[in-house]
């Protein structure tokens, strides 16, 4: 049976130094997508190049993925593979990730790389917004949906 749709986006951003190969940030970036999708979402991953404080260059990666582009299928794969722990951090401050209509994530950037994701909250991370349709609105609707994407539930 299939989930019903419940995710309009996901915008995931994250930036590579000058001390960074770019493939490895990249990579880090593209584990967050599942294997079937990676491909198609490779092509649409936009990036600029910003000068640092020092005139180092900066690359800011950015993609934005609709619900008709496999949008939930990767919130679904991010939330499934986000350990218990985190899972009850996330519970924990989640009135601190939510606004009206959206989820919030920062994930560790190096641990991304080799398949793992943790919460993080340094300045290297890959960043994530996860935006819901409009039925899906308020912290106590939001939480339901994050469960309902594969979101571990804890002992209360």
């Amino acid at each position: 049976m299939k989930k019903e749709k419940i995710v309009s986006s996901i915008e995931i951003e994250t930036f590579s130094h000058a001390t960074e190969r770019r493939e490895r940030v990249l990579k880090a970036l593209l584990n967050l997508i599942p294997k079937e999708l990676r491909n198609k979402i490779e092509e649409n991953i936009k990036f600029n190049t910003l000068q640092g404080h020092y005139g180092n260059p900066i690359i800011f990666y950015r993609v934005k993925v609709t619900r008709d582009r496999g949008a939930q299928e990767i919130v679904e794969y991010i939330l499934s593979n986000i350990d218990k722990i985190d899972s009850e951090i996330i519970l924990h401050n989640i009135q601190e990730r939510v606004d009206k209509s959206s989820f919030y994530l920062r994930l560790n950037k190096q641990n991304a790389y080799l398949g793992k994701f943790t919460l993080y909250d340094g300045d290297d991370v890959i960043r994530i917004k996860i935006s819901f349709l409009p039925h899906i609105r308020g912290l106590e609707k939001i939480k339901t949906a994050l469960f309902h994407l594969g979101l571990k539930e804890t002992a209360r």
